[in-house]
């Protein structure tokens, strides 16, 4: 098992993909934890889903207002696919968690909340966690798909697919302070509190439940 006492090992490894703080600010489990962006207040999500949906796609730039319908269709599918790269790493740190772990690189990998030097394959230029929830400075796929079904010029967080987005990004800081405590057992039910809260989002969004192929 890799600790996170390792950590600086970790982010040598990981400082050609993200733009990192000095590996000292990371020396430990706690502290490593603690830097990871948990979800921010229920009033946050209020504010972005009441937000029209032009937001960050990926690239960095505002780029789903006054789209057509084509160009809306592959900004969705965009959306789509992040969402489903981020269940496949949440599906690793589900992995690790039912091994006992709370701690190594499935949580680095999900928590990690510093920015990639480029995006990867799916565009993301987070990692998992930050990429679906977002952070102060940006909205993440999560929200964006969700309000990407509404009508031209109507409000988005009425729609099914908002409210359930907004149930489900409060279900991972949970598991985030399992994982700072080392409790295997409060990890386990939270990410499976966490897992029901995505299926019933993924639902509603289009996309296969977590049992599908595509999240392997």
């Amino acid at each position: 098992m890799k600790s996170f006492r390792i950590i600086p090992l970790l982010f040598s490894g990981l400082a050609s993909a993200y733009t990192t703080p000095k590996p000292s600010c990371v020396s430990s489990r706690k502290a490593f934890l603690k830097t990871c962006a948990v979800v921010a207040p229920s009033a946050f999500y209020v504010a972005i889903a009441s937000q029209p949906a032009a937001a960050f796609d990926g690239s960095g730039s505002n780029a789903y207002s006054g789209k057509g319908v084509t160009s809306k269709s592959d900004l969705k599918k965009s959306y789509q696919r992040r969402v489903v790269a981020d269940i496949k790493d949440f599906k690793k740190l589900g992995a690790a968690i039912q091994k006992g772990e709370t701690e190594g690189d499935a949580w680095v990998d999900f928590f990690i909340p510093y920015q990639r030097r480029e995006p990867d394959s799916n565009g993301r230029t987070y990692a998992a966690f930050v990429d679906l929830v977002g952070n102060k400075e940006l909205s993440g796929c999560g929200i964006l798909l969700a309000a990407s079904f509404a009508k031209t010029g109507k409000p988005s967080e009425r729609l099914p697919s908002v409210k359930k987005y907004s149930a489900m990004s409060k279900m991972f800081d949970p598991i985030k302070v399992a994982g700072e405590k080392g409790d295997t057992s409060k990890a386990k039910e939270a990410y499976s509190k966490a897992s029901a809260a995505i299926e019933a989002y993924l639902e509603v969004v289009e996309l296969p439940p977590m049992s599908d192929a595509i999240y392997n």
